[in-house]
């Protein structure tokens, strides 16, 4: 699944249990339960994750820029393939893990502060965590909970209707 396939399932989750989305479920009075809201909103997640697409992009822009320091980024960029530097320097990046994983699993008391800071995961800096946090909540609050009440208000208006043309 893609990083923002992922995010979406997780948001969803979120907004489907807070109390806003259950509240209204109550209010509804049955025209529609969670498993109806989610399979809508997984069928317009294209549409629902477009209300976030400025956060989304800052984040891929601050994930960019931290990745930009080895120089991988920006032979990603062009399309193409890795020029031969950045291939080296990525498979030495590589075993250079592979060599601290299994150092740290002879020596469960090296930490974290053995790892230099270059390595550090990209989704680590802070930089790059406020963006996705940021990207996250317009996700929900923005996108996920208003679809979600937007189909439960039009499935309540629809059922009335039905009902008053009874």
């Amino acid at each position: 699944m893609s990083e923002t396939a992922v995010v979406f399932e997780r948001v969803l989750d979120q907004a489907l249990n807070s109390q806003q989305v259950l509240d209204a479920l109550d209010r509804a009075e049955g025209v529609a339960d969670r498993e109806q809201l989610r399979t809508r909103a997984v069928r317009a997640r294209t549409a629902i994750t477009a209300a976030a697409t400025v956060e989304y992009q800052e984040y891929l822009r601050a994930r960019s820029a931290a990745e930009g320091a080895s120089g991988e980024a920006a032979a990603r960029g062009a399309g193409g393939p890795l020029s031969l530097p950045a291939a080296v320097e990525t498979g030495l990046s590589a075993a250079k893990a592979a060599w601290r994983w299994a150092a740290a699993k002879r020596d469960p008391a090296a930490g974290p502060s053995d790892v230099p800071a270059d390595d550090v995961p990209v989704d680590d800096v802070p930089d790059v965590t406020r963006a996705r946090e940021t990207w996250e909540l317009a996700l929900l609050e923005r996108a996920v909970v208003p679809f979600l009440l937007g189909r439960l208000e039009e499935l309540l208006m629809r059922e009335r209707g039905d009902r008053a043309a009874r």
